[in-house]
């Protein structure tokens, strides 16, 4: 069963990122409150499919996405996922040994139900050895598994350990665990399902990729080197098909076998004057709409003053009684204009002399604007015409140009037509190749999926071998569990420690012959908790047991240690949080290389080594240590 170990989380940020480097073995973050420490459980647990994650300012402020390097068995894997945008996939990056660096490529895996294949949850209930369980009629989630390797800072003293008390959440809890020490009845038999399923999966590809073989074989271009080469070879007879056609055309030239060069000259001249008088014409015919509209002007300016003149007087004598227009019936007004009641005023003589005035200049302006307008047509014609004339030139030299081709290269038109058949042959061949490139390209995407569909057969067969080779007994499991569980207590200077052990039909803590919850108090819940998920922890990774190996808690010294109460004065001894220290000191020690466990806490007692502390923050950034995890906040 291979293990899940974090190597490192990097928050992307807009002016530096922000890492933590972890090691196998115990891993210890130290900080004050609101100095990120938390952050980093939780960002673990966002790029490992968590739904969404706390909106934390600082990180908002600073960051765009979060990394995080995993390794799984001997595999290694980079997932990015973006921050504060819950909805979009995750890239997957893998590590390429032969490059000692991550692939620049990647797969985008949505982050949903393991019943969608692509999805991230299934690639890494794949890459742990879970394939395709199903539990209580539900699909079998990393989420699922995961709840027993993430103890929250919420959840340390909680009297609803694994949310058993409510019956939805609670439903895969129980066959999780089972899973987790090979307890569940179905999991050998999902288990031949899936590689009966898969053997079929991978028969029919194999068939696909002979039928797709044999036509590579027929073509000689089962790889890329070959593709390529065929490819070079076609190009290089193209250029050489041109040099000879264009050597032949050239010939007929420079030896003065043809007698048109004058006239290609001429023509292409030809063109570019047919062209230059297009762009003329269509500058003059825009130049004379504007004229056109500049005399419009002119002649509406005309009409206003001819109807101050003449027009407003003639129209004043009479009385409408209807509109004009819409023939209804018209309001009288006492005086006025009788259509739209405005004070009637006559001309005086100087006024009647300042718009005649106006006007004859008006006229005199519209006459000559008229004539310059007229000039201008003439002008267009006559580009128009030397166009038209250009054009005409232009067809006889063409066909002049058509009859020297004929009459002296005839000798050579079979062996130009020859080369251009050969040449659009070589162009088709090309167009071929390409095609076929794409085949090849799908070909090795079916090879690669082969392969992967294999190793995906392989570990399954693997992993029903080891079932069935494991004689697993479910009393001498929870035996075993609940040893190491009342083990941890001793170590962990339990007061008062009885009768400590992990329920057969519940799976859940007891101490002193009561369920967990029922003790009476917060600081006993978060040392039975802690040792519950460490005994599961320890156990899982025992023999061929599922564990993946990872634990994070958050604030172990929650309720425990300095400023006693009178309702439990046991549990705040500080001699009682140094023993839990010390346990996960030992644990280190003797399980380094099947296990990680990640601690967060407020702080640390001087025996624990540095070598454990993986980051280490004051809140203030004064004594050369980071403010925090983002830790340029007092730079800005």
């Amino acid at each position: 069963m291979d293990k899940l170990f974090i190597r490192r989380l990097t928050l992307v940020g807009l002016r530096k990122n922000y890492s933590v480097k972890f090691k196998k073995g115990l891993n210890y973050i130290s900080g004050p409150t609101s100095t990120g420490k938390s952050t980093i459980a939780e960002l673990i647990n966002y790029t490992l499919g968590a739904e969404k994650h706390k909106d934390y300012i600082e990180v908002r402020q600073n960051c765009t996405e979060v990394e995080l390097e995993i390794e799984i068995g001997d595999r290694l894997y980079k997932i990015v996922r973006p921050l504060f945008d819950f909805n979009r996939p995750v890239k997957l990056f893998k590590y390429n040994e032969h490059e000692q660096q991550y692939s620049n490529d990647f797969e985008l895996l949505p982050v949903e139900s393991p019943a969608n294949e692509t999805s991230l949850s299934k690639f890494l209930l794949n890459e742990l050895g879970f394939f395709d369980i199903t539990v209580v009629n539900q699909v079998f989630s990393f989420r699922d598994i995961y709840k027993f390797c993430y103890l929250r800072q919420t959840e340390i003293d909680s009297e609803d350990l694994m949310r058993e008390k409510t019956w939805g959440p609670n439903i895969k809890r129980k066959p999780t665990f089972e899973i987790i020490f090979n307890l569940f009845d179905n999991l050998l038999s999902e288990l031949k399902a899936k590689i009966k399923e898969q053997t079929e999966l991978i028969a029919d590809l194999e068939k696909r990729k002979q039928g797709v073989s044999d036509f590579l074989k027929n073509l000689k271009l089962l790889d890329f080197d070959n593709y390529f080469d065929k490819k070079n070879e076609i190009e290089i007879n193209i250029f050489d098909l041109k040099t000879e056609l264009y050597s032949i055309k050239s010939d007929i030239k420079t030896q003065g076998l043809f007698p048109g060069g004058e006239i290609e000259e001429s023509i292409l001249k030809r063109q570019l004057e047919i062209e230059r008088f297009t762009e003329e014409i269509l500058k003059q015919s825009q130049y004379i709409e504007k004229l056109s509209l500049l005399r419009n002007q002119y002649q509406s300016e005309l009409g206003k003053i001819e109807f101050l003149l003449e027009g407003s007087n003639a129209l004043n004598q009479y009385v409408f009684e209807v509109c004009p227009s819409c023939l209804n019936e018209l309001i009288p007004h006492e005086a006025g204009c009788e259509l739209c009641g405005n004070t009637l005023k006559s001309l005086n003589e100087d006024e009647i002399k300042v718009y005649k005035s106006e006007s004859t200049r008006l006229k005199l302006k519209f006459k000559k604007l008229s004539n310059y307008i007229d000039d201008q047509k003439d002008q267009l014609e006559k580009l128009r015409l030397r166009k038209k004339e250009e054009k005409t030139k232009l067809q006889d030299e063409q066909e002049l140009l058509n009859h020297l081709r004929m009459e002296y290269i005839s000798p050579y038109l079979e062996k130009i037509e020859k080369l251009n058949l050969e040449l659009g042959d070589r162009k088709n061949q090309l167009k071929d190749l390409e095609r076929t490139l794409k085949v090849i390209q799908e070909f090795n995407v079916m090879l690669n999926k082969i392969d992967t569909e294999s190793t995906l057969l392989t570990k399954l067969k693997e992993r029903a071998k080891e079932i069935e080779q494991t004689n697993v007994d479910k009393d001498i499991i929870l035996e075993r569990i609940s040893t190491v569980y009342e083990t941890i207590l001793e170590e962990f200077n339990f007061p008062k420690l009885a009768d400590a052990y992990v329920g057969i039909k519940d799976y859940l803590p007891y101490v002193r012959g009561r369920k967990y919850d029922n003790i009476g108090s917060l600081g006993s819940v978060t040392m039975l908790t802690m040792a519950y998920y460490l005994s599961v922890l320890i156990v899982g990774n025992e023999g061929e047991n599922n564990h993946p190996g990872l634990l994070i808690m958050d604030t172990p010294r929650k309720n425990l240690g300095a400023d006693p109460n009178q309702d439990e004065e046991e549990f705040k001894d500080e001699k009682i949080f140094n023993s839990i220290l010390r346990f996960f000191i030992k644990l280190d020690s003797e399980k380094s290389e099947q296990i990680q466990l990640i601690v967060i806490n407020n702080g640390y007692p001087d025996f624990l080594s540095e070598e454990h502390i993986v980051a280490k923050f004051d809140g203030n950034g004064l004594k050369d240590l980071p403010y925090g995890l983002i830790d340029d906040l007092n730079e800005n």
